[in-house]
């Protein structure tokens, strides 16, 4: 039994650390979706989130964390989405590869 409760509580986790993530601001830009997610973690949120691009073939995702933390959600959600511009305008469709 002891493995069974050890291997519940994994999941059980792993599902809370879901629902610690900030419900989701988005953003266009340059024909990019950026959808920023603050990560809660203690009192600070970490950068976290995906730049979406919808083409004829169908949508593609890049997610992306960084090590960034902040002390409020929405300072976390401005800094998302600096860092996603930032990644576009370096990168461009190769984001995706």
């Amino acid at each position: 039994m002891g493995l069974l409760t050890s291997l519940l509580n994994i999941f059980r986790s792993s599902q809370g650390s879901t629902s610690e993530t900030s419900p989701a601001a988005e953003e266009e830009y340059k024909g990019f979706i950026i959808i920023a997610r603050p990560a809660a973690e203690g009192s600070q949120y970490r950068v976290n989130g995906l730049i979406r691009k919808r083409e004829d073939q169908g949508v593609r995702e890049h997610i992306f964390i960084r090590a960034d933390v902040l002390p409020t959600q929405e300072l976390c959600t401005q800094e998302t989405f600096r860092k996603a511009k930032l990644m576009i305008d370096q990168q461009g469709d190769n984001i995706f590869h």
